[in-house]
């Protein structure tokens, strides 16, 4: 229980009093049990006591037994931000968990397109909803466990986001969920330019990814990004197994970069 409402006596509030009572206090997701606490009322009773604020899309579920509070300026979009509330979501059903692919790239400010939906690793089976206008979409990734992330602060709210380079990897493991090969070199040099540490982060945590990953990622780095001193990474690249394809979904024909023992199967187009 939250230790700002497990210190008030039970029956503080009535139901109506719920959101200013919860933002006042900076507090955005609330528990069935909480408001049990609150109202001084049965667990069962809770549902039926939060219609009226559900009718006023004033508070929205988020799972069975967790709900948010919508902001006045969240009214329309039916509920808040999801950076505001996944990190509750996830610390509800006992998962780690980090923001995916291209959500973590519009994190730091590397987006060419804004993500149509927000991603999230996580560390086991979770379904995906639709919360107010926000489509969210969970994938289950063993590497979430270890991969190095940030606690970052948007807005209100705190959201776990893997560094740059570490997010750099993740494109290039899952080039059809980060928009296909030419989005994911254009957004790997806006990410270059965000950060001046990230060679070091990626060489971190290549070891969780598939060499093909991290040969495409130097590749780009390179010669999409222009990016020098990148030998450390090269010596990763070179562990004496065939060449991988610089797109996995192309043809397994092409020349060969013996630098980063990459088959360039496509031209790859920057998205200026």
């Amino acid at each position: 229980m939250n230790t700002i409402i497990e210190k008030e006596n039970r029956g503080i509030i009535k139901p109506s009093e719920l959101p200013i009572w919860l933002l006042s206090r900076g507090i955005i997701t609330v528990t069935t049990e909480e408001c049990a606490h609150l109202f001084n009322s049965s667990l069962s009773d809770i549902p039926n006591k939060l219609v009226y604020l559900r009718n006023k899309n004033q508070i929205v579920a988020l799972a069975r037994g967790l709900w948010a509070v919508v902001p006045t300026e969240n009214i329309q979009m039916g509920a808040p931000e999801p950076v505001r509330y996944i990190d509750s979501l996830m610390s509800f059903y006992g998962c780690n968990y980090c923001a995916g692919w291209l959500t973590a790239a519009a994190l730091y400010g590397a987006s060419h397109q804004a993500p149509q939906v927000f991603q999230v690793v996580t560390s086991k089976t979770i379904k995906d909803r639709k919360i107010g206008r926000s489509e969210l979409k969970f994938y289950e990734r063993s590497y979430v466990e270890a991969i190095t992330k940030r606690r970052l602060v948007i807005s209100d709210g705190v959201i776990n986001v893997p560094t740059v380079g570490s997010t750099m990897l993740m494109l290039c493991a899952d080039i059809l969920m980060s928009g296909g090969i030419d989005n994911v070199a254009t957004i790997i040099s806006e990410l270059s330019e965000v950060s001046s540490g990230y060679v070091e982060e990626i060489l971190n945590d290549a070891h969780l990814f598939q060499t093909s990953a991290i040969r495409r990622l130097g590749w780009i780095l390179e010669n999409v990004a222009n990016i020098t001193n990148l030998d450390e990474l090269k010596k990763i690249c070179d562990d004496g197994t065939n060449p991988s394809l610089l797109s996995p979904y192309n043809s397994h024909s092409g020349s060969i970069d013996t630098n980063w023992h990459l088959v360039i199967n496509r031209k790859v187009d920057k998205d200026i």
